[in-house]
């Protein structure tokens, strides 16, 4: 089942130009429950159509998350949602994901979740002539309605945002400048992350999304076990440059985690890295010219302190060329009523790339 589960989009997608196939061997690994810790965490399946060939023409993932379950209410999630532009199709894979929902004791059932809203999420509606970058996901537009024709509405907006040096340089330059006050007014120190003790820095930054994002209004914070799973898969491509850690008289109290937009090189392999790729390696990753914005945290408790100012420089440091070879910065997703990012994207010029809806539908 994974292999068809995995080759779907390959099939689907591949007359489209701005589609980035994901390594396959990363998604067998996030589907394994053997090597994925959040499935210790979370009830978790998976479900494939097929025509009357069969054929595999649509597939869906089911997650229900008891700590998500406790704070938002009686929510299950779908996720990994590929189909036919076949209206009966999309309807029969959300049917039984709603059934296997409901027999759960769930109410509503919402996404694209695959498998939660601190992994790859949201249906895009709007930026389909634009190559994503890492992270954001890709959909033909007939997918929104295939969702609304069976019965599901969008729930709440979320974008991503680009800034580039050759466009945005003045805006970049004020969000440096400001962080330089804030470090000198409140003796800040900025470092960047320490690979040589990866494991105490992961533990640190585990600590940090924790209370970060305690209150956030759309997701529940990652065990410290999946927090490692992710980065280790990310690892490759995480600079440590790139990861900047704010702290107060030595204590952490924020951080930016940044990691090169790896769909840069996975745009020439259509998921399979092959020998010749794998052995160029580290001199192609040299020639990553964006970085993506995966987290920003800080403590609330230095909330008035201007922390998040200080991080909002250092993301424009990247994005102005000082760290190189990058020279652009493109963001994961900002929420639609998150005005305080909203604000900063406009402080540095950056422009919107890429609109993505979350869906859902209340369970009879």
């Amino acid at each position: 089942m994974v292999r068809d589960f995995l080759a779907l989009p390959l099939r689907l997608h591949r007359e489209d130009r701005q589609w980035v196939a994901p390594l396959t061997s990363d998604n067998r690994r996030f589907m394994d429950p053997r090597h994925n810790p959040y499935f210790a965490e979370a009830e978790i399946d998976h479900f494939l159509a097929r025509d009357h060939a069969g054929r595999t023409v649509g597939r869906i993932s089911t997650t229900v998350d008891p700590r998500y379950v406790e704070r938002f209410g009686r929510h299950g999630y779908f996720g990994w949602f590929e189909c036919v532009d076949d209206p009966e199709v999309a309807r029969a894979l959300l049917e039984t994901a709603e059934r296997w929902a409901g027999e759960r004791g769930m109410e509503r059932l919402t996404g694209p979740h695959s498998y939660c809203a601190t992994q790859e999420f949201g249906l895009l509606d709007a930026g389909h002539d634009r190559r994503p970058a890492a992270f954001q996901p890709h959909n033909p537009p007939y997918y929104r309605e295939l969702l609304e024709k069976a019965g599901y509405t969008r729930e709440f907006r979320v974008d991503t945002f680009s800034y580039r040096a050759d466009r945005d340089e003045e805006q970049l330059r004020r969000l440096v400048r400001r962080g330089e006050r804030m470090v000198a007014a409140h003796d800040l120190t900025v470092r960047d992350l320490d690979p040589t003790r990866w494991e105490s820095e992961m533990d640190l930054l585990h600590e940090l999304v924790t209370v970060s994002f305690a209150r956030d209004r759309a997701m529940v914070p990652m065990s410290r076990e999946v927090l490692g799973f992710q980065t280790d898969q990310l690892r490759p491509f995480l600079d440590p440059r790139l990861t900047r850690i704010v702290e107060l008289d030595q204590r952490p109290v924020g951080f930016s985690m940044l990691m090169a937009d790896a769909n840069e090189l996975l745009a020439t392999i259509n998921g399979r890295p092959t020998p010749g790729f794998l052995l160029r390696y580290p001199w192609l990753k040299r020639r990553i010219g964006a970085a993506i914005v995966l987290m920003i945290g800080v403590r609330p408790e230095v909330a008035g302190l201007g922390v998040g100012r200080v991080l909002a420089g250092e993301i424009g440091r990247v994005g102005l060329g000082e760290v190189p070879p990058y020279r652009a910065v493109h963001t994961t997703w900002v929420h639609e009523k998150n005005w305080q990012s909203r604000a900063y994207m406009n402080l540095t010029g950056a422009a919107p790339a890429r609109t993505y809806g979350i869906y859902g539908k209340e369970l009879s």
